[in-house]
């Protein structure tokens, strides 16, 4: 329960649209974790209700993956590497998953 408060409920209240600073790998991968196990439930038990939460996280999931690529080195424009659907975002996902320069 430590790391649903810590990973996901605090990234979306205390960091809802903060494209600024940079985000480790376990906050980046934890809130991906939980935002796909939030989504998979809603989908089964109210599928307009897993669309409506996507919705909602699709600007805290950008600006997470901004922060994450900046902790990594990178641009953090490589966040719009997603647009290119399939191919971009397994690239986008690696990058992500490059350790941290500082």
């Amino acid at each position: 329960m430590e790391l649903f408060k810590n990973y996901f409920v605090n990234v979306l209240t205390k960091k809802y649209i903060a494209f600024d600073g940079t985000a480790k790998r376990p906050e980046f991968w934890y809130f991906i974790l939980f935002t796909f196990i939030i989504s998979f439930v809603l989908g089964i038990v109210f599928f307009p209700l897993a669309m409506l939460f996507n919705l909602v996280i699709v600007l805290p999931s950008l600006a997470l993956g901004a922060r994450r690529l900046r902790d990594a080195g990178l641009s953090p424009w490589l966040v719009l590497l997603n647009i290119l659907f399939g191919i971009g975002t397994i690239i986008f996902l690696i990058l992500c998953a490059l350790p941290s320069k500082k």
